[in-house]
């Protein structure tokens, strides 16, 4: 019988020098490192065993500008994300999260007044980035691609946005959590072709107040790093 290997990832922000350190050691040891090229979460695929996201790669894919700005707003920024599939414990760092396919079911989801009420809350508002929330500064085409790209129909960019703010807003200052033992554990709002950016609560640009959060991927994630649509996955700060 073939062992199906279990979905792991631990991420890493390291200074510069740190991750010049570890990759001159994993080369000389003939390991392989996966730059990522398309987006930040391209090293979430399962197939990369050590990936990594160069500074210049925030916000290199058009799609992603806009939201790389939580990043350049974060104290992530000017750091080097490293992303594994073992623990890099033996190096002596310890991991900003760790990520695994779960089977949690949320036991409610907003509908849009609902989500409107998270986009309105004070913490979400005094967080968010001016950049985000300028989508008149891109163009239509943009939006009309990133519709088709994911097959919604019916439903226009402005308003699509709406969700993409609130999941944002729910691992800020959440609504809709579950209590694991005496800990709020947020969760992502709906499904993968309405949420965006995801990659913030996977790396913890958003979320950090919170041990864990069960979060879906969004198109992205499924794209360039092959995560399975609509599935949650748990994401642990050790």
């Amino acid at each position: 019988m073939i062992k199906i290997k279990e979905y792991k990832k631990y991420t890493y922000w390291l200074q510069e020098k740190e991750f010049r350190d570890l990759e001159n050691h994993w080369k000389q040891e003939g390991m392989r490192l996966v730059e990522a090229k398309n987006a930040a979460c391209d090293p979430l695929s399962k197939e990369v065993e050590i990936g990594f996201v160069p500074l210049e790669a925030w916000g290199k894919n058009p799609f992603c500008k806009r939201p790389s700005s939580w990043y350049k707003a974060s104290p992530f920024t000017g750091k080097i994300l490293v992303i594994t599939s073992f623990d890099l414990q033996e190096y002596h760092v310890t991991p900003e999260t760790v990520i695994r396919e779960c089977r949690f079911r949320p036991p409610i989801l907003p509908n849009r007044e609902e989500k409107l009420r998270l986009v309105d809350r004070e913490r979400y508002q005094q967080s968010k980035p001016g950049e985000w929330e300028d989508i008149d500064a891109e163009s239509p085409e943009l939006h009309n691609q990133w519709l088709r790209a994911i097959g919604l129909r019916g439903v226009s960019f402005e308003e699509l946005f709406i969700t993409h703010r609130a999941n944002h807003a729910n691992f800020i200052e959440p609504t809709y959590f579950i209590v694991e033992g005496n800990e709020s554990v947020p969760y992502s709002i709906d499904k993968t072709f309405y949420i965006c950016s995801v990659c913030l609560e996977f790396f913890n640009i958003i979320g950090a107040n919170f041990r864990k959060k069960y979060v879906v991927p969004c198109p992205g994630a499924v794209l360039y790093a092959g995560m399975i649509t609509n599935r949650y996955y748990e994401v642990l700060q050790p």
